[in-house]
């Protein structure tokens, strides 16, 4: 059986600040740079960084949001660059050091990424984002016991964050420690009964307990919710054939 395990990361940070500004076309493209993704965040963010209107913490702003542009687009160097640029500009931006973490998460160099991830921590030790984003690292670095400490600070922040719950409990499955990692996916389901990926982890937890029957409606319950993800059925293929040879 092939694991697919995915962890989540808390969503890319936009910078959330609001200015104002005193050309209307430039103000145009700087608050649509702040809430557009894609295209026309490149494009605005680029307009009006290039404007030349725009000094320290607005200037920050724009970099920070083309960075997560960036990221969207997994061009982690120019990532890195313009949320570079951004940290320059303002040392205190959590959001800046999270979306750099993030690129280079990306770039697979992890003690870089964990490096960025522990200052919003610093910055904002009540951060059950943060938390969960470096626990995603550490298990990336195959550090499990880390990551689950990471995580439940996670939780003990955030009580009812299925993205860590479901996240400690892909750490528990790293661990084989299969009832464990259910309970977790458990709780992830009854917070979000919706979260796709926590009924197919789930089901590959019941799987290596030999569970089939469980892990078959696991399986079918992912397919439903992710219908465009061909392993779905796969899986629902391999697990029915090995209930019919038993």
């Amino acid at each position: 059986m092939r694991s697919i395990l995915r962890c989540t990361l808390a969503a890319l940070a936009f910078a959330s600040t609001v200015w104002s500004a005193a050309m209307p076309a430039a103000a145009d493209d700087f608050e649509t740079c702040g809430r557009a993704s894609g295209d026309q965040a490149m494009a605005t963010c680029t307009r009006a960084i290039d404007s030349g209107r725009y000094g320290g913490p607005e200037l920050a702003f724009l970099f920070n949001n083309r960075c997560l542009a960036w990221n969207e687009r997994q061009e982690s160097d120019k990532a890195i660059e313009d949320c570079s640029q951004a940290i320059r500009l303002n040392p205190n931006d959590a959001t800046a050091f999270s979306n750099r973490g993030v690129a280079y998460q990306l770039k697979g160099q992890y003690d870089r990424a964990i490096e960025d991830f522990d200052q919003p921590i610093r910055l904002n030790p009540n951060s059950a984002n943060a938390f969960n984003n470096r626990g995603v690292v550490y298990q990336l670095k195959g550090q499990f016991d880390r990551s689950i400490e990471d995580f439940d600070q996670a939780i003990r922040i955030d009580p009812y964050s299925a993205m860590a719950f479901g996240n400690r409990g892909n750490a528990y499955q790293l661990k084989r420690q299969y009832d464990r990692a259910i309970e977790d996916y458990d709780q992830t389901i009854r917070i979000d009964p919706n979260y796709a990926m926590a009924f197919y982890n789930r089901a590959e937890s019941w799987e290596r307990k030999n569970d089939l029957q469980r892990a078959l409606a696991d399986f079918k319950k992912y397919s439903e919710l992710a219908p465009s993800d061909s392993d779905g059925p796969k899986a629902v293929e391999r697990v029915t054939k090995a209930l019919k040879g038993r």
